[in-house]
């Protein structure tokens, strides 16, 4: 596998369950935060989204704004009461 998709699944997976650690109530919200947590990571990805902060970028990915991404979807998501 490589590394950089293997630090992206690391930065959903965690994001998801700190999320659903945080706003959760049902089992069901865990495949629903982290398909969003992934949505967001990849978005962030995709529009190549870079703060102006020379951060390090571990196998090329861009951690902050990855992890970002990320946040900003699973928000959206915790908000529609799945």
């Amino acid at each position: 596998m490589p590394p950089d998709l293997l630090l992206i699944l690391l930065i959903v997976t965690v994001s998801a369950a700190l999320a659903h650690l945080l706003w959760g109530r049902r089992w069901i919200q865990i495949p629903v935060f982290w398909l969003a947590a992934t949505g967001g990571a990849l978005i962030a990805l995709a529009l190549d989204a870079r703060l102006p902060l020379r951060l390090i970028t571990p196998a090329g990915v861009p951690v902050l704004e990855t992890t970002l991404g990320a946040w900003v979807m699973l928000i959206v998501a915790s908000r529609l009461r799945l």
